[in-house]
């Protein structure tokens, strides 16, 4: 599932996180321009399908640095002041 990731985001168990509806459109607004993304809120939790605007154009030897790409792009958006109390944990396996 090269380019595809689904990730479970959550508050930390040490913050106040706030409202989960605040921080699904926050992450949104942070992607990568052109990302496509599906969340759904459950809770006080969320998760979000994601798939890189590039990934049918890319041949299977890059799976590698496009999942180090989804990777770096997620630690960036959670440096993100508003979404610090929150943390990405990467499901697709699970779905």
């Amino acid at each position: 599932m090269t380019g595809r990731r689904v990730v479970l985001i959550e508050p930390r168990s040490t913050e106040v996180a706030g409202a989960p509806e605040l921080a699904a459109v926050r992450f949104i607004a942070l992607l990568p321009d052109g990302w496509d993304y599906e969340p759904e809120l459950a809770g006080e939790r969320f998760t979000v399908r994601l798939r890189r605007p590039t990934e049918t154009d890319l041949d299977s030897d890059l799976d590698s640095d496009l999942d180090s790409d989804l990777d770096r792009a997620l630690d960036r958006i959670f440096t993100d002041s508003s979404l610090r109390a929150w943390r990405w944990t990467d499901i697709t396996q699970n779905t």
